[in-house]
């Protein structure tokens, strides 16, 4: 018995690791494809199946970086476009991020804050459904703490050279810098908000001159570097960021503490944990005051309250001016609350024998609240059923918005989704539903419908993208309705006949 408990005891590191990791695959894998695709899914689907150079000129003209839609290129290509095929990377991005936190916990915090911050992620619903979606927001997630881990492991270094190459201290540094060069590269080729985890390390090093003085070289070759290999993308986001400022963005501002509260009960699952992990953090913010002169002085607790409070705020404060306050723009940050949450906990009680009790409550809490499950409010494979239902050879089907055509198309006929065109993007997919007398429309004065004597309209939201469609309106007084179903949450499918 002694010499197991001496094996656990040795390699307790990493069995705990793999518990987390096979924990997070089953809880976030379970249910993987038990959701349509929905929302921006297919458009990362469809636009990955182009050649690499397509890729790149289309994406150029929105607002999605290349580099999830050039990994998924090469995943689908291998295991296809089902559901669970192209959800199944950011799975394994949503476990990698499991391990690095815990890591990051295990060398830089203590094993109470790496296990309540892993179990944290783990069962945070906002991080199930990320884990879900055929999107860039998993990865994001997983390179936001993987750079976190490798900045860290830098101050280490720097902070204890003593444990560096003695022949060489600057070695271990320099090894990690081009690690970091690395990741913080891919970072900003996968979304533009990974640009706030660039910004949180340069504000926190010239914060601390010591360090900023002796290495600036290094941080500024670094920045160097990164802006060169930046350079085929530089132009594409200061034209989104001209946009952005001058014609505003398609969110709200935001509310006061009202959205503070929202976004936080989205990362907690439900209302009672949401307050709790409130009265938690305010809870160590009184400590600290009260405690200021004894206060703990440790630069990486301070840097992952940094990391969390410039980014959450930053983005709460200026979406009073630019909208950007969104779940899922708010990845590097929610990751990031994870490890100020573990961090909170393990503050408030400072007796060694109750260190466990708050820890395990409040994990508890989150634990019976996980939704494995969790709906994605998009029954699009219902939906284009019952429209493949009611439809028939004599059947108009008008579609708003235009753009919904992706995902119609890919439930309505995989074969029509799969022959994409490299040259102009939809010209097949709309060619091939044409002659199924199907059409993507954002308003009625785009189609000629008197012809028709039956039309089905799919409105996936229209009065939102396009609000002056006049869709309803014209047939409504031109058409009888037969029939209206409704497929949650955002989906209307209206059957018209001739009055």
């Amino acid at each position: 018995m002694c010499s197991k408990l001496k094996c656990f005891k040795k390699y307790e590191h990493i069995i705990i690791a793999i518990v987390l990791l096979l924990t997070n695959f089953v809880i976030k894998g379970v249910f993987l494809s038990s959701n349509s695709l929905g929302g921006d899914e297919p458009f990362s689907v469809y636009h990955a199946q182009m050649n690499i150079g397509s890729i790149l000129n289309l994406l150029a003209e929105g607002n999605n970086p290349p580099l999830y839609e050039i990994i998924l290129h090469f995943w689908i290509k291998i295991f296809g476009i089902s559901e669970f095929s192209v959800r199944f990377p950011s799975l394994l991005f949503s476990c990698i991020s499991v391990l690095f936190i815990y890591k990051l916990g295990i060398k830089y915090l203590n094993k109470r804050i790496a296990l309540c911050a892993s179990i944290v992620f783990i069962f945070s619903n906002y991080h199930v459904l990320f884990a879900h979606e055929a999107r860039v927001y998993a990865l994001l997630g997983m390179l936001s703490i993987i750079s976190m881990y490798y900045f860290m492991g830098i101050l280490y270094d720097i902070l204890n050279p003593k444990n560096n190459n003695k022949n060489n201290p600057n070695c271990s540094v320099k090894n990690k810098l081009i690690t970091l060069i690395i990741i913080n590269t891919l970072i900003i080729y996968s979304h533009y908000f990974g640009f706030f985890i660039l910004i949180t390390q340069f504000l926190f090093l010239t914060f601390n001159k010591s360090i900023i003085s002796k290495y600036w070289k290094h941080i500024f070759v670094s920045i160097g570097v990164i802006a060169v290999l930046y350079i085929p993308n530089i132009l594409v986001v200061l034209n989104r960021f001209i946009e952005s400022s001058s014609s505003g963005t398609w969110l709200k501002p935001t509310n006061g503490l009202e959205s503070i509260y929202n976004m936080l009960r989205q990362f907690l699952n439900a209302p009672v944990v949401a307050v709790c992990a409130i009265v938690i953090l305010i809870s160590a913010l009184v400590k600290y005051i009260i405690t200021w002169k004894n206060r703990q002085k440790n630069i990486y607790y301070r840097f992952i309250i940094v990391w969390f409070v410039f980014i959450f705020f930053f983005m709460f404060g200026i979406s009073y001016i630019i909208p950007m306050f969104l779940d899922r723009y708010l990845m590097p940050a929610a990751i990031a609350f994870a490890l100020v949450l573990g961090i909170a906990i393990d503050y408030i009680i400072s007796k060694p024998k109750y260190n466990y009790i708050l820890p395990i409550i409040f994990c508890a809490l989150l634990i019976t609240t996980v939704k494995p499950n969790i709906t994605n409010k998009r029954n699009v494979e219902e939906t284009v059923e019952k429209i493949k239902e009611i439809q028939d050879a004599n059947t108009l089907v008008l579609i708003c918005p235009s753009h919904f055509i992706l995902n119609f198309a890919y439930y309505y006929d995989k074969e029509i989704f799969k022959d994409y065109n490299n040259d102009d993007a939809y010209s097949n997919i709309n060619d091939a539903l044409s002659l199924k007398n199907i059409y993507g429309i954002n308003h009625i004065n785009e189609i000629d419908y008197k012809k028709w004597e039956h039309i089905v309209f799919l409105d996936a939201a229209a009065s939102f993208s396009y609000p002056d469609n006049n869709i309803v309106n014209t047939l409504n007084a031109n058409y009888s309705v037969q029939n209206e179903y409704k497929f949650y949450e955002i989906f209307d499918v209206i059957e018209y006949q001739v009055k």
